[in-house]
Formats: structure tokens, sequence, C-alpha cells
């Protein structure tokens, strides 16, 4: 019997993930690094692709911050040019004379009516510049509105800023062996009621398709992440890489996938989160080192989360 038939007859495949089953059809990993999905979307037009609203409430706060000066500095030298077109006697109150210094001016007239500020040392005096600082002032008012939208969107969106080991390791655990991870909380807000799934996923190429088992923790649920949580999953007779050798389980070609909730109390929701990990990422042989010990004061713990992934070698027993 085939260690793939042995595991169709031992485990209850979950065809629910939505990760697919086609070995063929698929990414040699379902999740990136960062949690994302491994899936690249084609067949659509430009406009069906564009999707404004959430690429800037996920992209990174400096992407963010440079988009904003480039569409701030990008309208500013458009109303700079229009004015420049119809000329600049439609202004008052211009008082340098060199080219420089009068288009410095011109652009910091422009800023400040689409910013509303308003200073009035320029200001316009025909009817054409007028209207179109008018339309000016109300394209800064809707940019703003916009703006101010967007920032509270990120804001106000909960997310999980967990630290994942980069390694997962298999380690001794109760006389035998167990898969190990670590996680731990980046931020200070207080997360409760965590509980972690986990998925082996593997290629069955006896019948060419993916294949997905939801695998046992030592513990799936804790009361909160104060510290650090090493998420264990002990490889007995319930497990699917139970007599495995490392030359087996790197045939199948798996991947753990990390499916974590909790609830966090600064946001008043539950937040989610993934990780994966795939064979390339598993060591033989290690536990992690402590990462918490009691402050030098003697009245705090202490978390060092950079030894979040900070391991040493053992001995496995046999």
């Amino acid at each position: 019997m085939s260690r793939f038939t042995d595991l169709q007859k031992k485990f209850k495949f979950d065809g629910y993930t939505g990760f697919g089953s086609g070995v063929n059809n698929q990414g040699d990993r379902l999740l990136n690094k960062d949690g994302s999905f491994n899936v690249k979307r084609s067949g659509q037009s430009l406009i069906e692709r564009i999707s404004p609203f959430h690429q800037l409430i996920t992209m990174s706060w400096g992407h963010l911050f440079l988009l904003i000066l480039g569409v701030f500095t990008g309208l500013n030298l458009i109303f700079t040019g229009i004015y420049y077109l119809i000329g600049l006697d439609e202004l008052t109150g211009l008082v340098k004379k060199d080219s420089l210094g009068i288009f410095v001016e011109v652009f910091s007239f422009s800023a400040q009516t689409l910013t509303t500020v308003g200073y009035g040392r320029v200001n316009p005096v025909d009817e054409l510049a007028s209207l179109l600082a008018s339309f000016e002032g109300l394209s800064g008012l809707m940019s703003f509105a916009l703006l101010t939208g967007i920032l509270y969107g990120r804001f106000s969106r909960p997310n999980a800023k967990l630290l994942f080991s980069e390694s997962a390791v298999f380690a001794p655990f109760q006389n035998s062996i167990a898969l190990m991870f670590r996680i731990a909380n980046q931020r200070k807000n207080q997360l409760i009621e965590c509980e972690a799934n986990l998925l082996f996923n593997y290629h069955d190429k006896e019948t060419g398709n993916r294949r997905f088992i939801n695998i046992d923790l030592e513990y799936s649920k804790i009361n909160a992440l104060s510290l650090s949580w090493t998420i264990v999953h002990p490889i007995d007779e319930k497990s699917p890489m139970f007599g495995l050798s490392k030359a087996e389980l790197q045939e199948m070609n798996p991947e753990i996938i990390l499916m974590f909730k909790a609830y966090d109390d600064t946001y008043a929701q539950m937040i989610h989160t993934r990780h994966s990990y795939t064979y390339e990422e598993m060591i033989w042989g290690a536990k992690f080192i402590p990462m918490y010990k009691r402050a030098e004061n003697g009245k705090v713990t202490e978390l060092e989360l950079n030894k979040i992934g900070q391991i040493q070698r053992v001995d496995l027993p046999n």
C-alpha cells in the first residue's frame, strides 16, 4: 500500500478550503509569506482590474504619502499651467520679476487656493482666473474629503500585526516529535480568545490532486496572546506525517497553512491572519530558544521579539 493510498484511508480530506485541488493548475505555494493568497488574476479589462479604494487602504504608509505628495504636486502644476495659459495679467499681487520667481509665486497661489488657505496677496482679478480659482478650490475640498475618508478607513481597519518564526521546526515532544512554529503580537494591544487552525496540504501523485487535512494541535485555543505562542502539532498516529522520513515528506511537497483569529480589544472586533510554511521552510532537529525573561527591575516580563525565530539544534528521538 502506497503512502498516498494509506493517507486516503486513514484521514478525511477537507474539500471546503477554497483553495481548489488541481495540482497542475496551481502555483508552488498557496499563500505568500505575507499571508496573501498566491493568486494572479487575469482575463479582465484594465478598468475591471483597478480597485482604487482597496489599493489605497492596503498599500504601505510610505507609498501612500508619496502618492499624496505626487497628486498634490501634479494638481498644482496643472493649475499653474492653466494660469499661465489664460495670462498672468489676470492675477494681481505678483511681485517677482524673474521667470523662476514668478513661477514659484503662481505655484504657491495655486497651492493656497487648492488647500483653501488663501493668504490674499496674489488673487484673481478677471473672470477666467476667478472661475478657475473657484474650480480649484472645489477640487481641493473634494480631494481632502476623499483623503479624510481614506485615512479613516486605514485607521479603522482592524488587522493583525503578528510576528511568525521564519521556519517551522521538528522538535522533541513527549518522547516523540512534533512540528512547531512560533507567533507573537508586535503591538501592545490585547488579543484574547485566540484560535489557530492548521491545514496539512500535499500533492497526491497518484490522483494528481492537492489534498487538505485538518491536523490536530496540542492547543488550538488560548485565552490571550500576551507573550509568544508556540503552536505544536504532535506527530503521532493521528498525524498525516507520522512515520514519514525526510525524503518521503519532501516528495509530498507539503505546505502547512495556519488560519489564525482573535478578538482585538482595541477595535472590539475579530481579526484574522494567515501564514504558511513549505518543506524548504521546515527544519529537522531544532527547538526554539526562550524569548521572554524577567526584566532587570524584576517587576515585569520582557518579551524579546527579535528572538521569534531563533533556534538551537537538538537530536530527535528514534
